[in-house]
């Protein structure tokens, strides 16, 4: 009796020492865990509680905090943590965990120059030593997972480089299954709200036994300004606002992640991009795209649909650069990459890494709503044009394609409308056609390049422009239709190019007002000194020269017959009225001037006047020969000679000579005077007679011309705009 009495004792002190062990001992392993956590973890660690079911192998931590290096900051802290295991299960070499649980997971990351708050902690882990023993001939551990479950996680990342704090709240995701010899695809779920609004969620479904996966990412209304600061350091930009939304699907295989395919959409709402000057240079209403495959491995990138919708545009053009240059830091990193020293080339050979051949796709493109804002001051003025409703429509653009076609609409600074067609090769760049049509263009708006360059103010008027531009093997074939219907301008001073475009406008307009133009062009696009702008504005700037050098070209049209009998109309030196047949061009003059309202026309003559008097003083003795001899001197020139011997008195002198020594009493230089007076004032009276109000001036040339060296009796005709008054 005393025996089992003893036993009963001893067993009973036994089992009060082991259930004081196991209350005791969670105690002990806190406190020593604790005390020696930065041998064992690497940082300093707390713990409110730490509680072990021995019965059900389940262990709880309650507030649990991870410190930084400096041992008081604080870097992670969870609320709970609860691990529930079936320990038998070891035996067997067999890992189950019935539930995997934390909530109010906390973690603080922080950055400060190319230094994280957790490089001590990888440095710990990856420097402890490896166990040179390794068993061979063990078996693969088995393993059974089950509710697997984070739930209100909270992190957060200082960025110390730009001062930017990111905030990720709510994180939780949940796996019911995770096993070894499971037959079915593992499914996990993860969501998390993001600190300004808006969340991530994500569902992974993944076959252990094969690697099969696939995997899908939401976003929702994610701020773009959280990544302002980090933007701005590529930016000179004072706001980086909008909304991001994704539906992302990926499928593929573990084992082989980087076939991988991608699908899904993205889409930016609200977008609105600011300089330093607080001026929107970028925005959108809403941005779409539908990825229909994107496929890495095989080089293959496939895009359903490219949406743009009410997006504006601001840019700025000086001399030098452009705001989106200077905003982006583009010539300073140009500037920065000149003077980079370049790296010295070695021998080696390489074996060139074998790629798929690219392939890309869109298949719809659509912007519309679109409003872009330009201004420069390349004249010293500044010029603002205003582009609206711009619509830009495309189908089908890829790599395989051999003619791509992009459609345009928009509206001209709120007035005109602009339609073009753009067609190209995507493979030959070389190869395009371009069609566009611009209406109702108001030229008044382009006036301050008007002024500057051609010296003309631009009062009113309509542009009207078709264009139809080949491009075949680099060389432009481009036929281009302008109609300009009620211009006015006005003359000024100091352009850059002194053109008589009012003068050209006027010669060109036709009965209705209108100068209806067809300017082909033509040009070498693979010379690279070849610009089909600079073709262009030569061409018409050779046009107004040409136009103003030779009007009779232009206003020939008017009255029909040859443009040449309204440049000169030639006499004889004896004509004192005109003849027949300068009647007739004097009635084309007549008929020119009421057909061309407003148009000046000038009658200079010029005539030699010493060839002239010598034909005026072969007439006057010419007539004395007729009266005296009853013969006519132009018709019986043997006896004419004879004649003129015989008043000389010598039987060896020529013709010339004799008139010249008869003539020496005749007053040459008042017959001349005369001659030309005559001829002026009769065909002004004709002028006068067939339209009393004519504005032809009839005139004497200034006698210091040149152009009287040599020249019959003639009246040159050129062309001007009569002043506004002398119209009326």
């Amino acid at each position: 009796m005393k025996n089992n009495k003893k036993w009963k004792i001893g067993g009973l002190i036994c089992i009060v020492i082991i259930v004081l062990i196991l209350i005791f001992l969670p105690i002990v392993i806190k406190n020593y865990t604790i005390k020696n956590s930065k041998a064992l973890i690497g940082r300093q660690i707390d713990i409110d509680q730490l509680k072990l079911n021995y019965f059900t192998g389940s262990l709880q931590l309650i507030n649990f905090k991870m410190f930084e290096a400096d041992n008081t900051s604080e870097f992670i802290r969870l609320d709970t943590l609860i691990i529930d295991t079936e320990p038998y299960k070891y035996i067997s070499n067999e890992l189950v965990i019935e539930q995997f649980y934390i909530k109010g997971l906390v973690v603080h990351t922080a950055r400060q120059d190319s230094i994280f708050n957790f490089d001590d902690l990888i440095a710990f882990y990856t420097t402890q030593p490896e166990d040179t023993l390794q068993d061979t001939e063990s078996k693969p551990l088995k393993y059974t997972l089950k509710n697997l479950e984070l739930k209100e996680a909270h992190f957060t990342f200082n960025d110390k480089n730009v001062n930017q704090i990111t905030s990720i709240e709510d994180i939780s995701f949940f796996i019911p299954y995770i096993g070894w010899n499971q037959e079915e695809k593992s499914n996990a779920d993860l969501k998390f709200n993001f600190k300004n609004g808006g969340y991530f969620a994500s569902k992974l479904n993944l076959n252990p036994i094969d690697g099969e996966y696939d995997a899908s990412f939401t976003i929702r209304n994610l701020h773009l300004n959280s990544f302002y600061k980090y933007a701005s350091q590529y930016a000179n930009i004072n706001s980086f606002k909008g909304f991001l939304n994704s539906e992302i699907k990926v499928e593929g295989n573990i084992n082989d992640a980087i076939t991988s395919t991608l699908s899904g959409s993205i889409s930016v709402n609200d977008f609105k991009i600011t300089d330093s000057n607080d001026q929107t240079f970028l925005a959108l209403k809403n941005f779409r795209t539908r990825l229909k495959k994107i496929d890495y491995a095989n080089s293959s990138y496939v895009i359903d649909s490219l949406s743009l919708s009410e997006s504006y545009t601001y840019f700025q053009l000086d001399s030098v650069t452009n705001n989106f240059f200077k905003i982006f830091k583009i010539d300073q990193s140009s500037q920065e990459s000149s003077h980079t020293v370049p790296t010295e080339t070695t021998d080696t050979i390489k074996t060139a890494d074998v790629h798929p051949q690219l392939y890309y796709a869109i298949n719809h493109i659509n912007v519309n709503k679109g409003k872009l804002d330009y201004t420069d001051n390349l004249t010293g003025e500044e010029f603002n044009y205003h582009l609206s409703d711009i619509e830009i429509n495309s189908d089908s653009i890829s790599s395989a394609s051999n003619w791509v076609t992009i459609y345009s609409d928009m509206i001209l600074n709120n007035r005109g409308t602009l339609k073009a067609k753009l067609s190209a090769n995507p493979l030959k760049t070389d190869h395009a056609e371009i069609d566009i049509t611009i209406e109702k263009f108001l030229l008044s708006d382009i006036n301050i390049y008007s002024r500057h360059y051609l010296s003309h103010d631009i009062l009113e008027g309509d542009f009207y422009y078709h264009t139809n531009t080949k491009i075949v093997n680099g060389e432009l074939t481009s036929e281009n239709n302008l109609l300009v219907k009620n211009a006015e301008v006005a003359n000024t001073k100091n352009g850059l190019y002194n053109l008589p475009l009012k003068f050209a406008l006027f010669l060109l307009k036709d009965k209705n007002g209108d100068v209806k133009l067809d300017v082909p062009v033509r040009g070498n696009m693979n010379d690279p000194k070849v610009s089909v702008g600079k073709i262009v504005g030569t061409t018409l700037k050779n046009l107004i020269i040409r136009t103003v050098a030779s009007p009779v070209q232009f206003l020939g049209g008017l009255v029909g017959g040859d443009p040449k009998d309204l440049e000169t109309i030639e006499c004889t030196y004896l004509d004192t009225i005109p003849s027949d047949k300068a009647l007739k061009q004097l009635n084309k003059l007549i008929k020119l001037e009421n057909a061309k309202e407003g148009l000046k026309i000038k009658m200079s003559h010029y005539v030699d006047l010493d060839l002239q008097k010598d034909a005026i003083a072969f007439a006057e003795i010419g007539k004395a020969f007729n009266t005296e001899t009853k013969q006519d001197y132009t018709k019986d020139k043997k006896a004419f000679k004879t004649y003129l011997q015989n008043k000389t008195a010598s039987d060896s002198i020529s013709v010339e000579a004799a008139i010249l020594t008869l003539s020496r009493n005749l007053n040459l230089d008042s017959l001349a005077t005369a001659y030309n007076s005559k001829l002026i004032k009769h065909t002004t009276a004709y002028l006068k007679e067939k339209n009393t109000f004519t504005h032809i001036e009839v005139l004497a040339a200034d006698p210091r011309e040149p152009e009287h060296t040599g020249s019959k009796s003639r009246f040159k005709i050129t062309y001007d705009m009569l002043e506004p008054e002398s119209v009326n």
